[in-house]
């Protein structure tokens, strides 16, 4: 069967009856990225880049130790008098620097990101949305269900409420041009058209006048409910705003008259502030809310999808829940911090290689030193700590690079939010000392194994 998707998914309204668009998005393999590859046409460039990097980095990983050893002299090297000078230790300890604060900077942008998107997931959005299915109408079938089943859905044990809308939230929501009373200038508003038991099925609060009703039947043409900001926006307070009237040029032909005023809730993105909101009975559908009673969620889906199934539908029944909303909506930034999290532990990784490395031959040119040391009297432990704390200098001057930059680097990341925390002290302390742990479990076992050595023994091998 071909895939269709309506013209409404660009912010379009879905007329029954209407035109329907193949699906023409690309298909491919989704990486981590979430990006689709087609390995068939990027093949030969891709190997041919493997290939150039590969050789490069060999001959730049070969280049340094032959130049180095092509520098010591033929006769110091016979006579086994080779040493390394102060300049390769700093080179090492520069590169543990650069290795460290990379992957510090990564440890930091990974922490302050997931408070981010925990901050986001756990705040109250203002209405309710947890066992609620979103039906997206985007077939006839859909649509002539929700709306000739509605009261047969009702009836149903397991079903609290059914309304069908233009934009569930986080979802598209048109903005339209509308007259105001007492205002020369058109005003802009962002709109919702629903039917009138959409406040219920949302659990939204009335703040002041009342909702839409059957038991008055002028409200279909002639009524419209607001949101507290748009009220503000008008200079209104919520019982000011009620008995003004409104008329959206694009869509009525008479004045509405506000009936009532609801209290904000985040209809859009957190990345976005509350926008004022029009809500109107009007015929344009783009989705339906059923929001179930607690209990077998399971269950509750089947008993609608078995009387969808009884319409003989051409389409699948196809929903996700509302609260699932946050991932689709924010799974750019969710990527990305998986992303941020798979770098940060393998730069973490290459960064200890790089130290354990420095460890060893920083304990291997200090071996007569040490010897002494013990033959003077040192403990194991005044050896460790020594040697230890030499190690540890390159991730403390790591430390203090990263911070800054992984500071304004996530305040500016933190700026696409409306709605986003105060970066503290404590993701900088836990990482130094998560960094500090790493570094501390790193080196010791060279450490150790530095200060255990016999005496005798190191001193006779000098």
């Amino acid at each position: 069967m071909a895939i269709y998707w309506r013209v409404a998914a660009a912010g379009y309204p879905f007329v029954p009856g209407g035109d329907w668009l193949p699906d023409r998005r690309f298909t491919g393999i989704q990486t981590t990225t979430g990006l689709p590859l087609n390995l068939a046409v990027y093949a030969l460039p891709i190997v041919l880049s493997l290939i150039g990097i590969i050789v490069m980095v060999g001959f730049l990983a070969g280049s340094y130790p032959a130049f180095v050893l092509a520098a010591f002299s033929p006769i110091q090297a016979l006579k086994g008098k080779l040493r390394l000078g102060k300049g390769g230790t700093s080179l090492r300890q520069v590169l543990v620097v650069v290795q460290f604060s990379i992957s510090i900077l990564l440890m930091l942008g990974t922490a302050i990101g997931t408070q981010q998107m925990s901050y986001l997931k756990n705040k109250q959005l203002g209405y309710n949305n947890e066992q609620t299915l979103v039906i997206p109408i985007d077939n006839e079938d859909i649509y002539n269900f929700i709306l000739k089943h509605k009261p047969e859905l009702l009836s149903q044990s397991q079903v609290e409420a059914v309304s069908m809308m233009s934009g569930e939230p986080g979802g598209f929501f048109d903005g339209h041009m509308f007259d105001v009373e007492a205002h020369p200038n058109r005003w802009k508003a962002r709109t919702e058209f629903a039917d009138f038991d959409f406040v219920k099925t949302l659990g939204l609060k009335i703040i002041a006048g009342r909702d839409f009703s059957p038991l008055f039947p002028t409200d279909t043409a002639r009524a419209i409910l607001i949101n507290r900001t748009a009220a503000a926006r008008l200079g209104w307070t919520p019982d000011q705003a009620v008995g003004k009237w409104l008329k959206n040029t694009m869509r009525d032909s008479t004045n509405r008259t506000i009936i009532g005023v609801v209290e904000d809730y985040n209809f859009l993105s957190l990345k976005e502030a509350i926008e004022p909101l029009v809500i109107a009975p009007n015929d344009d559908r783009r989705a339906a809310l059923i929001r179930l009673k607690p209990g077998n969620l399971t269950a509750s889906v089947e008993t609608i999808q078995q009387l969808y199934a009884k319409t003989r539908p051409a389409y699948p029944f196809e929903f996700h829940f509302l609260d699932q909303q946050f991932d689709q909506m924010y799974q750019t930034d969710l990527r990305q911090q998986t992303i941020l999290s798979i770098f940060a532990g393998l730069a973490i990784f290459i960064a200890c290689l790089g130290l354990f490395g420095l460890a060893s031959f920083s304990a291997q040119q200090r071996t007569k030193e040490i010897g002494v040391r013990k033959v003077l009297g040192a403990s194991v432990g005044s050896i460790v700590q020594l040697l230890s704390r030499d190690f540890l200098k390159p991730v403390g001057i790591a430390l203090l690079i990263a911070s800054p930059i992984a500071w304004y680097a996530m305040s500016q990341w933190l700026q696409n939010f409306a709605y986003r925390i105060d970066i503290g002290w404590w993701p900088f302390a836990l990482t130094g000392l998560l960094a500090v742990s790493i570094a501390l479990l790193t080196v010791s076992f060279q450490s150790i194994k530095a200060a255990l050595t016999n005496p005798i023994k190191s001193l006779r091998s000098e």
